[in-house]
């Protein structure tokens, strides 16, 4: 699939977003719900690696009884079917709030026919967010030689 836009093509206005989107998904021929979940999770999964995102998590919404309050993951066995509702998170390069937004649905939409997604919620990222690169050289040192190596090469 062609990209719609480069690497090298990014605004200086545009920034990331979190995009939540809640993902409806059926899943015909499963006998328990945790086969239900594992297979949608693995199917939305290979949907969304195609994307456009910098990076996705896919998470099994929770639901709570109305009357004890009980929290249970939203998915429903019956005979030979089950519906498991997702939350998909992504990070989308956008302008906006609204256009994150959009493209998320895009990216996504042309990926799920006929799903009906909806944004549940929508943020930028901050730079301190996002997760510092891991040097493996420093994986098997104790943390009192990572900060002398730090402060001798700074």
């Amino acid at each position: 699939m062609t990209s719609w836009r480069s690497d090298d093509e990014t605004g200086d206005d545009e920034q990331w977003y979190e995009v939540q989107l809640s993902v409806p998904w059926v899943v015909p021929g499963v006998k328990s719900v945790q086969d239900a979940i594992n297979i949608a999770v693995a199917q939305v999964g290979e949907r969304t690696k195609s994307t456009e995102a910098r990076s996705s998590e896919i998470l099994v919404q929770d639901v709570g009884c109305p009357s004890c309050g009980y929290e249970m993951e939203a998915a429903l066995c019956t005979t030979d079917f089950a519906l498991v509702v997702l939350t998909v998170i992504v990070e989308m390069l956008a302008e906006s709030h609204e256009e994150s937004e959009r493209v998320a649905k895009r990216e996504l939409g042309v990926r799920m026919k006929d799903i009906p997604l909806t944004v549940l919620e929508t943020r930028p990222v901050d730079e301190a967010d996002e997760k510092p690169e891991m040097n493996f050289a420093d994986l098997g040192r104790d943390v009192q030689s990572r900060s002398e190596t730090k402060q001798t090469q700074g």
